[in-house]
């Protein structure tokens, strides 16, 4: 089980990345609809940044509840 924590892990960070969440919050998704809105408002920056935002609040609890399942395992 310790070692199939991580790659599981990593595996469900690329599944969020490559599909859609909800056919609406996926990277691929928005990522096209950052560079859509880009187009429109000229603010890279800004539109680009909460992209990453929203990227890293979907695939950060990935890796807390990672590091803390292989705390748990660690210590049985």
């Amino acid at each position: 089980m310790k070692l199939s924590i991580a790659p599981t892990v990593g595996f469900l960070v690329q599944v969020i990345k490559g599909t859609s969440l909800a056919s609406i919050i996926g990277f691929t998704e928005l990522s096209r609809a950052a560079a859509l809105i880009n187009n429109v408002t000229l603010q890279s920056l800004l539109i680009f940044g909460l992209a990453g935002i929203i990227y890293f609040a979907l695939c950060y609890p990935l890796s807390a509840w990672s590091q803390r399942l292989e705390r748990q395992f660690a210590y049985k």
